[in-house]
């Protein structure tokens, strides 16, 4: 008989106590799901957190009677594009530039990166809160409810502290995510979703200070986490080679930061914009406060759930933009097909719950009958979005950690401006199906936006994107610009 122990692979066969060797791929591509898997985790209860911080807000402010629901969801639409959005987007850069800069051990860079970013979206944020100062006319005049727009005017005022701290916040958030260290922000958001929920209850009730109080809250729980993640990064000495800043390089850092922060916004606000399109264009339907209403509930909802992917699809950023920078594009291709398994299962349980809870969904935001029962007429078309959404949060995840941003904003146009959005308007207006009509072509809009993306990122050459990391981080040098 042949010696077992001359066989190699899967050529093995079981004698005694040999069992047979699984393939290569199959073990390197388990321990890269494990390593997604670990980051996910961590990240998508980080994001859900993040958001369930405006959601709360939604909540305890819909209890009070359904015009303060649509005001504060109109604010809360017209916020999200006008601003929170842009800000996200912008730091989506520091992706790319602080996850390819740590994956090749270039830590000085991440420091600079991160305080050019937090000094150039500051002055953006106080440009954006003019802006919202003045919310009440612009959706007045566009042809909104006046009562809904007061409130949501008033409600945006009290949002502005928030704004600014994002400027703050996503800058470290993503200081810290790109080096995997996703415990910190787990703890820290975790911790301030607990400190959010007594105040909002507080200003809102014990105070009287209604949907004024739930905007204030918001404000204050954000700038409590930027204290808590500030002092992380101050004293832990798990940044101590990361925080530092040279103060030369502040310049070409923020170029740097601006270069694929515009793309990325431009990325973020396409996209994010159809969402909240959705909620402008219910204000100009029949029976307008309910439309909004419901509208406004399916989206948190669709939203809530999309943070989920989100989660996902930043671990996915960080681990393609750190192999790359690594030079190791095979480990950055097996990233992908694991976040894509992650994705599936998530999308396949978060459907089903939905499916089956869908008739009684709707009473967290509200009490009335007639909103719930639209809500429950929604939901299978809301379970779609669920699998759609999360497959092209995914795939941005790898856009942003690659750095072809500007390749996703290019999707992004086409997939909603030139066919979700005409779609949704054609049906919600003109065949007369309201609301379900503009749900169905933000569906379109995101199953098409899927598709590109995942064309990209099938034709993208990974040993190319390596290159680009290197020249980018490691061949170029501050002082000699843009590398």
């Amino acid at each position: 008989m042949e010696d077992p122990l001359l066989l190699s692979g899967n050529e093995k066969i079981i004698t005694g106590n040999l069992k047979p060797t699984p393939p290569t791929w199959r073990i390197n591509f388990t321990a890269e799901l494990k390593n997604v898997s670990r980051m996910a985790a961590p990240m998508a209860t980080v994001t859900v957190a993040q958001f369930l911080l405006p959601v709360i807000s939604v909540m305890v402010a819909g209890h009070s009677s359904e015009l303060q629901l649509s005001g504060v969801a109109l604010a809360t639409s017209f916020a999200n594009v006008t601003g929170f959005s842009i800000i996200y987007g912008l730091v989506g850069a520091l992706e790319t530039l602080c996850g390819q800069a740590y994956g090749a051990k270039q830590y000085a860079k991440l420091g600079t990166y991160t305080y050019s970013a937090i000094v150039s979206t500051v002055p953006i944020c106080l440009l954006i809160s003019i802006l919202w100062i003045y919310m009440d006319k612009l959706l007045i005049s566009i042809g909104q409810d006046p009562e809904i727009s007061k409130v949501a005017g008033s409600y945006a005022v009290w949002l502005i502290p928030a704004l600014l701290s994002q400027a703050v916040q996503q800058p470290l958030t993503r200081f810290l995510q790109t080096q995997s260290l996703v415990l910190p922000l787990l703890y820290c958001s975790v911790a301030t979703l607990l400190f959010h929920v007594p105040v909002c209850l507080t200003l809102v009730y014990t105070f009287g200070l209604g949907s004024n109080g739930a905007a204030l809250a918001i404000s204050l729980s954000y700038w409590f986490n930027v204290l808590i993640l500030g002092l992380y990064v101050r004293f832990s000495t798990s940044c101590k080679k990361t925080r530092g800043f040279v103060s030369d390089d502040f310049v070409s850092g923020a170029k740097q930061f601006f270069q694929y922060g515009i793309p990325s916004a431009a990325m973020t606000c396409i996209e994010w914009s159809l969402f909240e399109l959705l909620i402008l264009s219910s204000g100009l339907l029949p029976n307008p406060k309910l439309e909004t209403s419901v509208l406004s509930i399916c989206l948190t909802t669709g939203s809530l759930h999309y943070v989920i992917p989100m989660g996902v699809g930043a671990a996915l950023s960080t681990r393609v933009s750190n192999e790359l920078g690594a030079a190791n594009p095979e480990v950055a291709r097996l990233a992908v097909f694991a976040g894509i398994c992650l994705w599936f299962l998530e999308a396949i349980i978060c459907s089903t719950l939905l499916f089956t809870c869908r008739n009684i969904f709707g009473y967290a935001f509200s009490n009335s009958k007639e909103v719930v029962d639209y809500v429950t007429e929604l939901a299978p078309l809301l379970c779609l979005s669920f699998m759609v959404d999360g497959f092209s949060a995914m795939l941005g995840g790898v856009a942003r950690g690659s750095g072809w941003q500007h390749i996703g904003a290019w999707a992004n146009v086409v997939a909603f401006y030139l066919t979700g959005a005409p779609v949704g308007l054609f049906l919600g207006f003109w065949c007369h199906m309201n609301g379900k009509g503009l749900w169905i072509g933000v569906v379109v809009g995101s199953t098409m936006q899927g598709i590109i993306l995942a064309i990209v990122t099938a034709c993208m050459s990974w040993n190319e994107q390596v290159a680009k990391a290197r020249k980018r981080i490691v061949v170029g040098t501050f002082g000699n610009g843009l590398a």
